[in-house]
């Protein structure tokens, strides 16, 4: 690239680059008075480091010194070696620790690396020679690559002492090998002062290293590279100053500032796919139930639905169970599930359409796509009977045979008549899976949650009412987040109420915090043979949190029961605790206010029958 001749006299722009009339003078290729021949000449000291005229045993001059008792020097030589970036320059020194003991004292070699504007950029450290007893002589030596942006180095030797040493430590004979003797290729010179100006009559004294400025007159150069290239990036498209008129048409154009801007529709395109709601996700391809049959798209493209050999569809409506359309999918053990009203059939899914297979259809059915959750390796459904699994329905083909949700279907059935689906998820931290059926007027949602205890056991039921309706859910984490309406609602187990917004007459509602009451309430039981009285005389308890205790003593009167009265939460310690009744059968009732922290373990009943048994 060839650049126009400095020129006296001229006016020159900020950026202008020109060539010298003279080139500057070639840098030093080994660093001056490296043997302190001249004494201190050329050498900067800091620290506790200083000339000196020792004289080693070999004759050498070290002449770089630090006195016992002084932490840390530095000698650092003044001549500026250039190194080209990615090359590497090796320096050396030695060092003498006269009577020091080993480890007291050391030395070693440094360089020193600077950019632009005599910025240090990096310190590179030879090896530290921290033995030399009895006066010998041992050599440090570094070799350092230039790194980035740097326009030169300088070296140096380092000394070092220990607090409570009171021996001197010599370092001296500093060579250099890898420098450039020459000038940088095709050096040039930038004007880089802030306005224009003129340059001088005279030529200036041009610097040799890269980064380095000169000043002529107005102008103030800096040396560079002449065969790097600068690039200037200018936009091709800025946005105006407003918000443009946009329109609504698909395919539409507007025009804003120096862009013009495409209306783009955001659903899939595709005339095959069926744009309903039930959706899974399963081997790469988007499932969607397409009124009797289950669409899918092209592997790892759901914008494609229509792709030979990669789309498609299954044809559930051909098979057992179909004449009901797909309303609900879930997956079971890495298959996909297709539910009807009927049934639902077990399908073998693969990246490769000829690889999916029927593997099994049973007629047991579920219209609740959103109630569905894949637990460990089970899938929860929600039949018309209850809540099933798919693991126990497929072994026993039929909904009666002890299932996880049977002891709660009176509750569910009575749930499901609310217009509202219900939404069903498994929430991985607490191992459990929650069934919720929200409603409005009033806004409440009635949640079951089915909790693992053990694995390869039975887990329990539990039943939650929230003070509003839950329309989504979603985790994040650990966390189980639940949204009802502009709110959205953190589940934690440390906090005693359900938090709501309520309106207190003022402008802005304001946050409230709704106390959450536990219930905990048996069946009849009829301790033994029925019809037969019983005598209660006393009971215990064994808990946390204060608790009030009610009995029931009539079956047969919808269910009667004792005004409730309060004990403590563990009544064991002491006394049993009085409670005389007579029934042919009991249920007890336990209520927790919520105003603490509360949990039941054990109650224990003492009773006896009024007359023999048979």
């Amino acid at each position: 690239m060839a650049y126009p001749t400095w020129q006296p006299g001229t006016l020159y722009q900020p950026g202008d680059i020109v060539v010298p009339i003279t080139m500057p003078a070639p840098t030093s290729a080994v660093v001056v008075n490296g043997e302190f021949t001249d004494g201190a000449n050329g050498w900067d000291f800091s620290g506790g480091a200083f000339y000196s005229g020792h004289v080693s045993k070999g004759g050498w001059r070290t002449c770089v010194e630090l006195p016992g008792n002084v932490a840390e020097g530095l000698a650092l030589n003044d001549t500026q070696l250039v190194v080209p970036v990615g090359k590497k320059i090796t320096a050396a020194c030695l060092i003498e620790q006269g009577a020091s003991i080993a480890g007291a004292t050391r030395g070693w070699v440094e360089v020193h690396w600077f950019g632009a504007g005599d910025t240090l950029l990096r310190v590179d450290k030879g090896n530290p020679v921290d033995d030399g007893s009895g006066g010998a002589v041992h050599r440090s030596t570094c070799v350092s690559t230039a790194p980035a942006g740097a326009s030169y180095c300088r070296t140096g030797i380092a000394l070092w002492s220990v607090a409570d040493h009171n021996h001197s430590v010599w370092g001296g004979n500093l060579w250099v090998e890898g420098a450039f003797s020459g000038l940088p290729a095709d050096l040039a010179y930038k004007a880089v002062q802030a306005e224009s100006g003129f340059s001088d009559s005279n030529e200036p004294a041009w610097p040799p290293l890269l980064g380095q400025t000169v000043v002529d007159n107005e102008v103030t150069w800096e040396a560079i590279s002449a065969t790097r290239v600068e690039w200037k990036a200018e936009p091709l498209y800025v946005a105006g100053d407003t918000e443009p008129e946009w329109v609504e048409d698909i395919g539409g154009l507007v025009k804003d500032g120096t862009a013009t801007l495409r209306t783009i529709s955001r659903r899939v395109e595709d005339p095959k796919c069926p744009n309903t709601k039930i959706v899974a996700i399963v081997a790469s391809k988007v499932f969607c139930a397409d009124d009797d049959i289950v669409s899918y798209s092209a592997t790892v493209n759901p914008l494609d639905w229509s792709t030979t050999d990669d789309a498609g569809y299954l044809p559930t409506g051909l098979q057992n169970y179909g004449s009901n359309p797909v309303a609900a999918m879930g997956l079971y053990r890495g298959n996909l599930i297709p539910f009807n009203a009927e049934a639902f059939q077990l399908w073998q899914v693969d990246e490769d359409p000829a690889s999916m297979a029927l593997l099994d259809a049973l007629p047991m059915g579920s219209t609740q796509h959103h109630a569905m959750a894949a637990v460990s390796n089970d899938l929860f459904f929600l039949a018309s009977q209850g809540v099933r699994t798919v693991g126990i329905a497929a072994s026993s083909t039929n909904f009666q045979a002890g299932d996880v949700g049977m002891p709660i279907d009176p509750l569910v059935q009575a749930a499901m008549l609310g217009a509202i689906p219900p939404l069903g998820l498994y929430f991985p931290a607490a191992g459990q899976y929650w069934l919720m059926f929200p409603q409005h007027e009033p806004d409440r949602t009635e949640v079951f949650v089915y909790t693992m205890t053990r694995i390869g056991q039975v887990g329990a039921w539990s039943r939650y009412v929230f003070p509003f309706a839950v329309e989504d859910w979603a985790i994040a984490g650990d966390a189980l987040y639940l949204r009802s309406g502009d709110l959205v609602h953190r589940v934690d187990d440390s906090v005693l109420g359900d938090e709501i917004l309520a309106d207190m007459g003022g402008e802005l509602p304001v946050r409230d915090v709704l106390p959450f009451p536990g219930l905990i309430r048996w069946p009849w039981l009829d301790f033994g043979q029925p019809g037969v009285t019983k005598l209660l005389y006393g009971f215990d308890i064994v808990g946390t949190g204060a608790v009030s205790v009610s009995f029931g003593i009539d079956q047969t009167n919808g269910g009667l029961f004792t005004p409730g009265f309060v004990v403590p939460a563990d009544t064991v310690p002491g006394m049993v605790i009085p409670m005389p009744l007579a029934a042919p059968s009991l249920a007890v009732e336990l209520r927790y206010d919520g105003s603490e922290r509360w949990q039941w373990n054990a109650i224990q009943l003492y009773l006896q029958d009024s007359r023999p048994m048979a």
